[in-house]
């Protein structure tokens, strides 16, 4: 089989290879297999599995599984709504992007890794009815050329897109699409055109350029290990990061600044922006004249994790499993060098102890009482994040009160740990604990270093969006960097509720800050490092709250305030 072949079959395995961390990890070695490269340090292994032994994902490295992403889904306002522009004037963006510094995004490149985007509507195209989108790589799709040094799916050209637009069935000739309406929304947000002058419509940068990645789903095998609900939105680890190196590379070719924008999310993970995508990321984000935002997803009140000082004391944990439920895993991460041990009590009143963060191992267990079936993998130095991980798979759980219990052998002061459930998109029914705690709750990759991470409030009143994600990091880093308005905002698709539409106003923002410090040859070595500061400077601040914030990061992003900042600076 071709590599092409290979990369497209479900048969084939995805395995990340980070040469920084550990080389190949164990993995290396399978004859049947296709190597391709990231970068220096990055790789996808995709391999046939030659045995049952080759088939039990839990014996390799845990980074180098790929984790699976699920959409920060936008709620529907019901109803048709006229536009307000009322999210664009309190984050500052409309009011620059008119006289005197006429910032629209003109120049920069706004990238997209989303459910695709539906091309035909007027918001992508320009006033003589072209398209503002360069391109679309579609990784759904197989009849078309896949891009230059990728193996699967079909790339569009603007060209190919023009011609679509011309024809009385477009798409005939451009085939992707956008059924779930998720990225379509994004791209209104951030990028779309200014419709009657504005008056029906306008984006954030309306002036940028437009290109997109249609994420193709997880493949069978990372769904069934992951244990994810039929007709859940699932998008694998390797395919975002390939998606990534799609938009970064396109930029690249053109000479242009690229801003990509994120409104996928994760619970799986450390949050301490140690995933390999983490650290591809903020590769990127170091760059000259490219920045990643990321929204911080809606997990804040889904009561999916908790967090405890770690004690030689055994503390209870009492996790309600909801009716219904298939299954699921939840995630121990604790910091070293404390050694826990771990018991659990099932809502019948079975017990099973002797869990602990040892060497990596797996055990298995039954239940007399019960047809659940748990599976533990303990991870003493999982080598990415340098914690410890206990790794619990629940299968067909008894609905009621699970009790878990730990301790630390020897507590070292200040030492913590962390339980997450998955995104609520990947849980069958409502479990949860029943002691929750509301921090450390951004999705990942939002926890990465270099990219801009944006909370979500309601412009109309000021407050906190109560789903929204808060930080701040597991490792305690300041995450998030800012807020931005999510509800009730304005979309070619109507009104949306979400934390991905905060991600999508700031990713505007970004690119008019990327128009005015690269284009414009302002500051033309600005990465997402320096855009952190400039929106930092005009971040909208209340004096009875102490910044850096869990919620409101360093505060609201107000692009104009940063220009007044900037008109006194200089």
């Amino acid at each position: 089989m071709s590599c092409e072949e290979k990369v497209r079959s479900q048969a084939y395995r995805e395995f990340l290879i980070d040469y920084g961390i550990n080389g190949l990890g164990g993995i290396g070695g399978a004859a049947d297999s296709c190597l391709v490269p990231v970068d220096a340090d990055i790789s996808i292994l995709y391999f046939l599995p030659e045995n049952e032994e080759d088939m039990e994902i839990d014996r390799y490295p845990y980074y180098s599984v790929p984790k699976c992403y699920g959409l920060m889904r936008q709620e529907e306002i019901a109803g048709a709504q006229p536009f307000d522009p009322l999210s664009l004037i309190d984050c500052g963006i409309l009011q620059v992007q008119g006289e005197p510094l006429y910032l629209t995004g003109q120049g920069v490149v706004l990238g997209f890794l989303d459910t695709g985007i539906r091309y035909t509507q007027a918001v992508f195209q320009n006033e003589d009815g072209g398209s503002r989108i360069l391109a679309i790589w579609d990784q759904t799709l197989h009849d078309g050329e896949a891009p230059q040094g990728f193996y699967y799916g079909t790339e569009y050209s603007r060209e190919q897109i023009d011609e679509a637009l011309r024809s009385e069935d477009p798409r005939k000739v451009v085939p992707s699409w956008d059924t779930d309406g998720h990225g379509t929304v994004m791209a209104s947000v951030a990028a779309g055109s200014s419709l009657e002058g504005g008056r029906s419509f306008t984006g954030a940068a309306p002036g940028a350029d437009i290109v997109v990645v249609k994420l193709r789903e997880a493949k069978r095998y990372l769904r069934d290990y992951y244990i994810l609900p039929e007709g859940a939105a699932a998008y694998a680890e390797t395919d975002i990061i390939l998606g990534v190196k799609y938009l970064e590379s396109y930029a690249r070719a053109l000479g242009r600044p690229v801003v990509i924008c994120l409104g996928i999310g994760t619970n799986y993970g450390s949050h301490t922006g140690s995933s390999i995508l983490d650290r591809y990321l903020d590769t990127i984000s170091d760059r000259r004249s490219r920045a990643v935002v990321v929204c911080g997803g809606n997990e804040g009140e889904a009561g999916h994790h908790y967090e405890n000082v770690s004690s030689v004391e055994e503390q209870e944990i009492e996790l309600r499993v909801g009716e219904g439920e298939r299954g699921f895993l939840l995630e121990v991460w604790a910091e070293g060098p404390n050694r826990y041990e771990m018991s659990l009590r099932t809502p019948g009143g079975e017990r099973i102890g002797g869990i602990s963060g040892s060497v990596r191992q797996t055990m298995e267990y039954r239940f007399v009482l019960d047809k659940t079936l748990l599976t533990v993998n303990s991870f003493l130095l999982e080598e990415a994040s340098g914690r410890t991980l206990l790794l619990f798979r629940f299968r067909n759980p008894t609905p009621g009160v699970w009790t878990l219990s730990i301790r630390a052998r020897v507590a070292f002061a200040g030492g913590r740990y962390h339980m997450w459930l998955p995104i609520t998109a990947f849980m069958q029914s409502d479990t949860y604990f029943l002691r929750p705690d509301p921090y450390v709750t951004l999705t990942e990759p939002s926890m990465t270093r270099g990219v801009i991470t944006v909370t979500t409030y309601e412009d109309m009143d000021g407050s906190f969006y109560e789903r929204s994600g808060r930080g701040f990091s597991a490792d305690r880093r300041i995450k998030p960097e800012f807020t931005a308005p999510g509800v009730n905002i304005s979309t070619s698709l109507g009104k949306r509720t979400g934390s991905s539409l905060a991600a999508a106003l700031a990713a505007g923002a970004a690119a008019q800050m990327m128009q005015w410090a690269v284009v414009e040859r302002n500051y033309p070595l600005a990465s997402g490092r320096e855009l952190k500061y400039y929106l930092a400077l005009g971040a909208v601040r209340s004096g009875d709250i102490e910044y850096p914030n869990r919620e409101w990061g360093l505060g609201k992003i107000n692009v104009q305030r940063t220009f007044q900042e900037l008109a006194g600076l200089f």
